[in-house]
């Protein structure tokens, strides 16, 4: 468990077919938490990122996912550039927020953990005009 850094490319390519499974977008967090979360390699590929758009973007979803606006207490804002893939976590309205999003395929997700409703509840976005390439900046 917690090694998606010994073959990064295909763990990536396994948690962006489950994101895109139609109902199940938990089982991609799941997935996250069993193989990336806790792997010091994977960590050391990811730098910070400190996107206003993507940042916008998670915000938005977080509130609605809350029901009203909310704010980041304690981001940590990531990206692979390699892939397109950032990662991250917060706190949010008192729960932990874990997100993740491919630029490849425009599609997120966002957990609070604990939901609204004591468990885990998953939202899944995309950004219809794409993030910005920071290199072309």
């Amino acid at each position: 468990m917690n090694a998606a850094s010994r073959d990064l490319t295909h763990h990536l390519a396994v948690l962006c077919e489950r994101l895109q499974h139609p109902t199940n977008y938990e089982g991609a967090v799941l997935y996250f938490l069993e193989e990336f979360a806790g792997d010091t390699g994977f960590m050391r590929q990811s730098e910070p990122d400190g996107s206003p758009q993507f940042l916008a973007v998670l915000r938005n979803v977080a509130s609605k996912s809350v029901g009203r606006s909310v704010t980041f207490e304690q981001l940590r804002l990531l990206r692979v550039r390699e892939h397109r893939f950032f990662h991250g976590n917060a706190v949010v309205a008192g729960r932990i927020a874990l997100f993740f999003y491919f630029g490849e395929v425009d599609t997120g997700a966002l957990a609070l953990i604990p939901g609204m409703t004591g468990e885990m509840e998953v939202a899944r976005f995309r950004v219809t005009s794409g993030l910005p390439d920071p290199t072309s900046n």
